[in-house]
């Protein structure tokens, strides 16, 4: 049976409002299809929907498609911990169909909910990621937001009034839980805002009775940061640096930052040392933030922006990234979070 051509529509919309076409041009290519479009009608029209018509790719395809691309970047990420036999408890998949049945929400382990736009926050997707064994379970919500993007001014009499349009998106947030005990929690990036401990909280309420709140424990980067700093010349050619903000035992903070966003603060002499001397002359002094880049030189599809500051165990990608992007700086930030005797 053919797939359904709207739901095709509805999925390629969604994916439009997600991310770029040279992602979805990248994405075809790995299929062995015909994949350029300049524009996102031509993409719909001319590659996408007879890709699906004639058997190519399935609606299944583009659902994952679009898992990948609105659930990494344009976030901030909270990492917990817990044991790992609660882990294996709480992602059991007997516990999680049973609390799934009480919510209402059964559905959800054998369909996502794709193209879903609730008027109020809504579970949409539970799934796991298996091998031998269930690697790590995952659980997504989304929301619609509403915010003001300013588009002019406008005369009235002898007054200029700025005029702002109301733009709604569709956010996405999910919890992700290792079987190693490992939880990270995404939280779709505000247009306006730096401050996330409602949608902490409003998200924990929403997933609480699959992964309750009081089973986890931050997972402080802060060894990440000092090390990120510390040791930058090591790592000069996986990383550049934009910024970083060291605070001393007093609470005084010195930030050295470049004067452009290309630039590189490691090749600034006097900034760097700057910083190193408050760091060397208060054994409490800590580096509080850091706003830097991990080069494509690594591996990376992109240079991909990374910002270090807000919580104990908070990280946050600006932009939009692949899934496998994202699963590098995660295991970048993990990798320089262990301590090194």
């Amino acid at each position: 049976m053919a797939d359904d051509l709207k739901y095709t529509k509805d999925i390629a919309e969604l994916i439009q409002e997600a991310t770029s076409l040279t992602v979805v041009s990248t994405f075809l290519k790995s299929k062995g299809l015909t994949s350029s479009a300049g524009t996102w009608n031509d993409m719909l029209n001319k590659r996408l929907i007879p890709a699906v018509q004639e058997g190519h790719l399935s609606n299944a395809d583009l659902v994952n498609l679009l898992r990948s691309v609105e659930e990494c970047g344009r976030q901030h990420v909270f990492l917990y911990f817990c044991p790992k036999a609660r882990a294996a408890e709480l992602m059991d998949r007997k516990r999680v169909a049973q609390v799934a049945s009480k919510l209402g929400v059964s559905d959800l382990l054998t369909a996502a909910r794709a193209t879903a736009k609730p008027e109020h926050p809504e579970l949409v997707d539970i799934r796991w990621e298996t091998a031998k064994v269930d690697l790590s379970f995952t659980i997504k919500a989304v929301e619609i937001r509403e915010h003001q993007k300013y588009i002019g001014t406008k005369p009235f009499g002898n007054e200029l009034h700025k005029i702002y349009a109301k733009v709604q998106e569709r956010a996405v947030n999910l919890a992700k839980l290792h079987r190693n005990g490992l939880l990270e929690v995404r939280v779709a990036a505000h247009a306006n805002s730096t401050k996330y401990e409602v949608d902490i909280r409003r998200f924990w309420n929403q997933v609480t009775q699959f992964l309750p709140p009081t089973d986890f424990t931050e997972l402080s980067l802060s060894v990440a940061k000092d090390r990120l700093w510390a040791e930058r010349a090591e790592l000069s050619a996986a990383v550049r640096y934009t910024d970083s903000t060291i605070r001393d035992e007093a609470g005084n903070v010195l930030r050295g930052a470049t004067g452009s966003e290309g630039s590189d603060l490691v090749t600034d002499v006097a900034v760097s040392q700057s910083l190193d001397y408050l760091l060397s002359h208060d054994a409490a002094a800590y580096c509080e933030g850091a706003n830097i880049w991990f080069k494509e030189t690594t591996g990376l599809s992109t240079d991909v922006h990374v910002l270090l500051g807000g919580e104990v165990n908070e990280f946050a990608l600006p932009a939009s990234c692949t899934a496998e992007d994202y699963q590098y700086v995660l295991d970048q930030l993990r990798s320089l979070n262990r301590r090194v005797s």
